[in-house]
């Protein structure tokens, strides 16, 4: 993709050194992906590196691996056993942009890309981790705080965030389990029961209040109005 002077692409072998060397810039020795795990993954998962060039430099870049696991661990940043070319969940290890060109809404043109591509794919959605400060930036994405997470990686404390697709809620819908997503600038819950005369779907919001409920109807029938009311409410599911 091309805008401007700005052009997305995904990384290839001879990036090694360039996305090894944007990493040291943007994290501490003890956060940033190694130059074995950078060539680890661009050997297995390489369209899971996105890479932002401005005027043919390299100047942000999101990278991480598809899987089937629904939560980031720690074994990922340094192997190869979770990725699923097919999964169902992108797993983000890292969004970094150039120190020198921070503050332009880079990171920000390259995130609604990649999550632009993993809609196309009907991925379930995205999860990454953070540090406390940056959950506002995550969650103007539609990013849903999950809490502190069990990773140690660099010995910091990480908080993860999901970001549930409209196939993902959909898929939830028909399975029968909850999940948590953003609507209108809220946390919201999706859940469901059956009862006697069908399945009723609800959304809440995270004060509890009642935004919407279905009629009883069968679950695809659900997730078919569910679809009606993201796409009729202001502001979409994010």
């Amino acid at each position: 993709m091309q805008d401007g002077t700005c052009s997305i692409r995904h990384a290839e072998a001879f990036d090694l050194d360039a996305v090894t060397a944007l990493e040291a810039r943007c994290f501490p020795p003890s956060e940033a992906a190694s130059p074995d795990a950078f060539a680890m993954r661009l050997r297995a998962f390489p369209q899971c590196l996105w890479l932002l060039e401005e005027d043919g430099r390299i100047v942000s870049m999101i990278g991480g691996m598809t899987s089937e696991a629904a939560d980031l661990c720690d074994a990922m940043y340094e192997g190869t056993s979770l990725y699923e070319e097919r999964g169902a969940w992108l797993m983000i290890f890292g969004v970094a942009t150039d120190p020198d060109r921070q503050h332009r809404g880079l990171a920000s043109q390259l995130m609604r890309y990649v999550i632009a591509q993993m809609q196309s794919q009907r991925r379930d959605g995205l999860v990454l981790t953070c540090k406390e400060a940056l959950v506002p930036f995550y969650r103007q994405f539609g990013f849903v705080n999950e809490g502190r997470s069990a990773s140690v990686h660099g010995g910091a404390c990480w908080y993860q965030m999901r970001l549930c697709l409209p196939a993902g809620l959909e898929r939830c819908i028909l399975r029968g389990e909850e999940c948590r997503f953003r609507h209108g600038g809220r946390d919201c819950l999706l859940y469901g029961w059956e009862q006697c005369d069908g399945y009723v779907l609800n959304v809440q919001d995270d004060t509890g209040a009642l935004l919407w409920q279905s009629a009883p109807m069968r679950q695809e029938a659900c997730a078919a109005a569910f679809r009606e009311f993201l796409d009729h409410s202001q502001g979409g599911s994010r």
